[in-house]
């Protein structure tokens, strides 16, 4: 067994049995890995589902109670059998030559942590969520792609397609489980200091279906303000990789402007959430879709800024 696939899921049985049947046609030697699908407290049918499949390779689902992904992902690589443990989320549609690629990227050093690229899923729902992560996260694999040596940063580290050997993992402890959001970021701190060398794979790719809504995007920024104060106080030393050091690092103007809108909540109320709404009822046109899009970052960003004003100013 050379690599074994770790993939976490809860409550998402149709979207996972589409991702493990790309991982089942993969490019690559069905008795030379595995795939490790942990169930993280689901009630919807999810285990009876994958306990149907038929694969060649090595296939195992692991039900557990509910304990977020970073104890998903730390259960996962336990049971791993192979030396290399390559993270999946339970969205990606994977291209055949993904874990082929992956192992391929170990071969000169034990201390690599490779990173796939990640894209938008062709067949997720064209939403003005979707359309930010392709401006964000899709922008940025792209730019990845087109240059695979630029430096990566600590900040950028994600492991909804990365692989690294199972024994980094084991000596920096797995995914600290009390982080729900930025368990990434943390774990990517520890094994950096520890000399762990990062390097994109362009050629391991893949595909995000992406079914979040504005409501959800909403929730999550305030999700990621909570983990970014919880990352800062574990990290302090760390600071400047994380979004709390680009916050106090903004213009004066910036800042102010800021405040504003922070205090203001009228505003998010009547003027940016009606924007948001146009914005999704007319996608399709360009003019107001981008200020649907911007409209919505500018909204991320303000309930970000008013959770870790709440935890951080007295």
């Amino acid at each position: 067994m050379i690599i074994s696939v770790v993939v976490p899921t809860f409550n998402r049985r149709e979207i996972v049995l589409r991702s493990v049947s790309t991982l089942l046609r993969q490019d690559f030697p069905s008795t030379e890995y595995e795939i490790i699908v942990v169930v993280d407290g689901s009630i919807d049918g999810t285990v009876a589902a994958l306990k149907s499949l038929k694969p060649l390779c090595h296939f195992r689902v692991i039900e557990q109670e509910n304990r977020g992904l970073a104890g998903a992902r730390n259960t996962g690589y336990r049971a791993a059998e192979a030396d290399l443990v390559l993270f999946l989320d339970d969205d990606m549609r994977c291209d055949p030559g993904l874990v082929a690629a992956h192992v391929a990227a170990h071969t000169q050093s034990d201390q690599t942590v490779g990173f796939g690229a990640l894209f938008l899923s062709e067949d997720s729902r064209p939403s003005l969520a979707s359309e930010c992560f392709n401006r964000e996260i899709g922008a940025f694999h792209l730019r990845q792609k087109r240059d695979p040596a630029a430096l990566w940063q600590i900040s950028d580290c994600v492991f909804s397609n990365a692989s690294l050997p199972r024994r980094m993992l084991i000596d920096a402890g797995g995914f600290d489980e009390a982080f729900r959001m930025r368990e990434d970021l943390e774990l990517g701190v520890r094994l950096f200091a520890a000399g762990a060398c990062p390097r994109y794979i362009s050629d391991a790719i893949a595909y995000q279906y992406y079914d979040k809504t504005i409501a959800d995007l909403l929730v999550d920024a305030e999700a990621f303000a909570v983990a970014d104060v919880q990352f800062v106080h574990k990290h302090p030393e760390a600071q400047s990789q994380g979004q709390l050091k680009l916050l106090a690092n903004e213009p004066l103007w910036k800042k102010k402007m800021r405040r504003l809108l922070v205090g203001s909540p009228a505003i998010e109320k009547c003027l940016l959430a009606p924007l948001c709404s146009l914005g999704q009822k007319l996608f399709y046109i360009p003019v107001f879709r981008n200020i649907g899009v911007r409209s919505l970052q500018i909204r991320r960003a303000l309930h970000w800024t008013r959770v870790v004003w709440t935890l951080t100013i007295p």
